[in-house]
């Protein structure tokens, strides 16, 4: 199961690879610094099922697929 992330300015979707390749943490399509979430903006208030996800476990991910 893939998941996704949710500008918090335009709500655009991105993977967590994309996410983990960021340039400085800009949006893709609206180059807002923001943030992500693991919800669309329009489902209220998301931090009861919000994901968190730190550096390290995106290097992590980043150097498995590397890997492979």
């Amino acid at each position: 199961m893939e998941t996704f992330f949710y500008c918090q300015s335009c709500d655009s979707k991105i993977t967590i690879d994309q996410l983990a390749l960021l340039n400085e943490g800009k949006c893709p399509s609206c180059g807002s610094i923001e943030g992500f979430s693991s919800v669309p903006k329009n489902e209220g208030d998301p931090f009861e099922t919000v994901t968190v996800i730190n550096d390290a476990e995106l290097l992590e991910k980043s150097f498995e697929e590397g890997n492979q």
